[in-house]
C-alpha cells in the first residue's frame, strides 16, 4: 500500500509566467496544486486490494491488469465488425449458391 502526503501548495501566475507559494498574501482563487509530495510504502499490488472490475494477471516474470467492463466505444467496434462479418458471409454463401446454380445448368 502506498501512502503520500502533498506539501507545499503553489498557484500559477499567469501574468509573470511563475510558480508561487499559497499563503496569505497570494490570490486565493487561482489554480492551485502540491508542488511537493512524500509517499511511504510499496506499489506492491499483491497486499492492495483492487475493484471487482479489474484482474490482475501474473506470468512468469510479467504482470498486467484486466478491466472486466465494456465501454461504448468498444461495444459500437464489436457491434462493427461483427456486422462487417456476417455481412460477407451472407454475401460468400451468396455467391457459392448462385455459382452452384449456374454449373447446373
Amino acid at each position: 500500500m502506498l501512502n503520500c502526503e502533498y506539501t507545499n501548495p503553489v498557484y500559477w501566475d499567469n501574468e509573470s509566467l511563475m510558480m508561487y507559494p499559497v499563503d496569505s498574501d497570494t490570490k486565493k482563487d487561482t489554480n492551485w496544486a502540491f508542488s511537493k509530495m512524500n509517499c511511504q510504502g510499496s506499489l506492491d499490488f499483491s497486499t492492495s486490494t483492487l475493484p471487482a472490475y479489474i484482474e490482475q494477471i501474473q506470468n512468469d516474470d510479467q504482470n498486467f491488469f484486466l478491466q472486466k467492463t465494456i465501454s461504448y466505444g468498444d461495444f459500437l467496434m464489436i457491434a462493427f465488425f461483427i456486422i462487417f462479418f456476417v455481412g460477407f458471409s451472407i454475401m460468400g454463401i451468396r455467391d457459392f449458391v448462385k455459382n452452384r446454380k449456374l454449373e447446373r445448368l
